[in-house]
């Protein structure tokens, strides 16, 4: 039985080793690219010879190009690609960028000023001068980086509900009923990471907020001198809680992420806010790229059902296909969708449902269909929880799903992580466990090597998490949104990762 209130209250915390997690696949994309060169018609390509298991995404961002431009470069590839097939490869994308030169706006502080210090790769030149200087590259500027970092974890802990927990003889449910534990994971993962990272020499000193619904409380903690010297804010929190420290932080430019809501709004208006979990509309771009990848043959039909909440879902994917040149239509219901079917070519369905009896249905009648059609069914992220689906079904129909948390419990980091948990916490990981050890580790990785301008570089963290990757994209004047979804296939019985 975990004692919370000794893991609230007393302040001690657990070392473990996990840094093996954090390791980048940069050096495998580095092996990945050509060192041949040609220029055909005036412009420069690498030529890549295509080696067995190779995948277009995979090529793709080992050259820091995007699929569809490989596609418009190597049409043939439309066919599926080949072991020692020779592909042209635009070089801009391995080229240096022009560095960019920036004024600035520095603040001074006195030594007894709580007011953040603004130093970034951007402050190299007074606002009145009139020589500039250029930005280092990520990795290289330290005029951010610190001895010791300021990080704040804000979590709805309800602590002082803590003595009315039973630790000699809880009920079976006490996670369930219990608000002091319903939270507690995401700060055990957290911790986890945090304490791999100590090991590699990275310094934090971390408050630990008791945040719950009551913004009147919310606005007394930010009066809390220290707050304003800190330099990342995690904020597990309630919406209008969110949106109140959010301010704060914009305010006082500090970086803020928000772990687990979906709402794109979070990050309107603000450049400071991260918003780690990706939203739906961000779906169609991602399941669009991969099967113009994979599904590059025959014909996608958007099965279009009119129980679903997001109207317009089924026209952004037929957009994103028919961006990427691929054979796509928008169906009325499975019957349209069957009489649709072609015997000459592969048919890839995708049905926008998440109604358990209408998902069913559907999965049944294109088993029985298996055999005269051939057929790849994708469906939507809700679908693996879903009573009633029949494994087989799904696995006859090659049936992909789309997921922003799935947990791959064959996966060997996943294994480690879990081992290590148990070890330490008595008990098995929950999915908040699995998201707080995922922020922890990508966000304090980042601090470690970029200091605290983490915007400019944070493209450059790249590592293996435990429930889904991170893709960050960023509108002018908003702040910075997750875009990757993960995308698994039933094989053999079980999901297994396709993206």
């Amino acid at each position: 039985m975990k004692k919370a209130a000794l893991f609230l209250l007393s302040g001690v915390f657990f070392l473990v080793s996990f840094s093996a997690i954090s390791q980048t696949t940069q050096e495998q994309l580095q092996q990945i690219r050509s060192k041949v060169v040609e220029v055909f018609e005036g412009k420069e390509y690498y030529i890549h010879t295509v080696k067995r298991g190779q995948t277009l995404y995979r090529i793709s961002k080992a050259y820091n190009v995007d699929v569809d431009e490989l596609i418009r470069e190597n049409p043939q590839v439309k066919e599926g690609l080949k072991a020692d097939q020779k592909l042209r490869i635009p070089a801009t994308g391995l080229k240096p960028a022009v560095k960019e030169t920036k004024p600035v706006v520095k603040k001074e502080k006195s030594v007894a000023s709580n007011e953040k210090v603004v130093t970034t790769a951007d402050t190299l030149f007074k606002p009145d001068s009139t020589v500039q200087v250029e930005l280092l590259p990520c990795g290289k500027d330290t005029t951010t980086k610190k001895a010791i970092y300021q990080v704040a974890l804000m979590l709805p802990l309800y602590l002082g509900e803590v003595d009315q927990l039973n630790a000699e003889d809880p009920g079976p449910d006490i996670f369930e009923t219990s608000k002091s534990l319903q939270f507690l994971p995401f700060y055990e993962g957290f911790r986890l990471a945090l304490d791999s990272l100590e090991k590699t020499g990275l310094r934090i000193k971390l408050y630990v907020y008791d945040v719950d619904k009551d913004t009147a409380r919310t606005r007394q903690l930010l009066k809390k001198p220290e707050l304003k010297s800190m330099d990342l804010i995690f904020g597990l929190l309630y919406h209008r809680n969110f949106q109140m420290v959010a301010a704060f932080a914009e305010k006082n430019e500090i970086n803020i992420v928000n772990p687990v809501s979906e709402r794109s709004d979070l990050v309107t208006g603000n450049p400071y806010v991260f918003k780690v979990r990706p939203s739906k509309r961000t779906q169609a771009g991602q399941l669009a790229a991969f099967m113009a990848q994979s599904f590059y043959r025959g014909q996608v039909l958007i099965i279009r059902n009119g129980q679903y909440a997001d109207k317009d879902a089924p026209e952004r994917l037929k957009k994103e296909c028919q961006d990427l040149n691929m054979n796509v239509q928008i169906v009325e219901g499975q019957e349209a969708a069957i009489g649709r079917l072609s015997k000459e070519k592969d048919n890839f369905l995708i049905c926008f449902s998440e109604n358990p009896a209408y998902t069913i249905d559907l999965t049944r009648r294109m088993y029985e269909l298996r055999n005269e059609y051939n057929l790849v069914v994708v469906g939507l992220p809700d679908w693996p929880a879903m009573e009633g689906l029949e494994t087989e079904y799904l696995v006859t129909l090659k049936t992909h799903v789309m997921s922003a948390n799935l947990i791959d419990y064959d996966n060997l980091y996943v294994k480690k992580f879990v081992r290590q948990y148990q070890n330490i916490y008595k008990s098995d990981p929950s999915l908040l466990a699995f998201q707080g050890f995922d922020m922890s580790i990508y966000f304090l990785t980042a601090l470690k090597n970029f200091g605290t301008n983490i915007q400019r570089c944070l493209g450059e963290v790249k590592m293996n998490l435990l429930q889904n990757n991170f893709d960050f994209s960023q509108k002018k004047g908003n702040g910075f949104e997750n875009q990757h979804w993960s995308i698994y296939k039933y094989e053999n019985y079980k999901l297994v990762k396709a993206n």
